[in-house]
């Protein structure tokens, strides 16, 4: 195992590869790990492990029963982080979701024999650009790209429809009223920001520190507020829930603006 990783996860990713080196000798070729622990911004209160395993077949049923049985007892052992995996065939790295055959993944402590899960441009940016890789080719040297342009594209019909949900449906605007929910959208919309301004992909945590240096002031509190409920810091910094997601809904309006309204940037990967 890697010195360098968090050591909150070590323990975890040793008792996975062991009892899948173990039970299913063979099956994993390739072993990376993406998310907020390639981006170096792990964060042991909200961070999962994000994992991507390369194997060497298509999941027989006897397959699935011994990964849901490994998964079932990583879970009990360590329930948190959560191990989110996705299992796929090289032949699907790189893809969209519409090209791949649904496959195996766990996510947030359930393991699931077949869907999609995590198939998106910024995972395959993260892989190919800061993947960790634990077993297998390097992940640089994966044979697959990724088209910045068309990563910008969906990041664009992605702010404006997901994120934009947050300013006009009822349902969505709601969240706000919560901790999650300001956590979430803060720091998620800003993530967009700093991609379209920078041509790169950082951590929720990442681009909360990063707007700091780089929107107004006047959302500053709201800022802190999200980064310190992602921290865990136990300092709040409204008086009550309802200033607070009116500041929130202010300021995915202001960000979405500011967002649409810079140009689309270039980056050589």
């Amino acid at each position: 195992m890697q010195n360098d990783l968090p050591q909150a996860i070590v323990p975890v990713l040793d008792s996975y590869r062991t009892a899948v080196e173990r039970d299913l000798p063979g099956l994993i070729v390739g072993l990376y790990l993406h998310g907020s622990i390639a981006l170096g911004a792990f964060n042991e209160r909200s961070s999962d492990i994000d994992a991507l395993a390369v194997i060497s077949r298509r999941c027989t049923p006897g397959d699935i029963d011994v990964l849901t049985r490994i998964h079932q007892a990583i879970q009990a052992q360590y329930p948190r982080p959560f191990l989110e995996v996705i299992y796929l065939q090289p032949s699907d790295l790189g893809q969209s979701e519409e090209q791949i055959e649904p496959f195996p993944y766990a996510h947030d402590g359930a393991f699931y024999p077949n869907g999609h899960f995590e198939i998106n441009s910024i995972t395959w940016w993260v892989l190919k650009n800061k993947g960790i890789t634990l077993k297998g080719t390097p992940a640089a040297d994966l044979n697959f790209s990724v088209n910045w342009d068309r990563l910008v594209a969906n990041m664009r019909v992605n702010l404006n429809s997901y994120w934009a949900s947050y300013t006009h449906n009822p349902r969505t605007i709601a969240v706000l009223f919560s901790d999650y929910g300001i956590q979430w959208a803060v720091t998620g919309v800003l993530r967009q920001y700093y991609s379209f301004r920078e041509g790169g992909i950082t951590s929720k945590d990442g681009a909360g520190v990063y707007a700091l240096d780089h929107v107004p002031e006047q959302w500053h509190r709201l800022i802190h507020e999200a980064l310190n409920i992602r921290s865990g810091t136990h300092q709040v910094l409204y008086r009550t829930s309802v200033l607070r997601a009116l500041d929130a809904f202010r300021f995915l309006k202001f960000i979405i603006r500011a967002c649409n309204d810079l140009q689309r940037g270039q980056i050589s990967l």
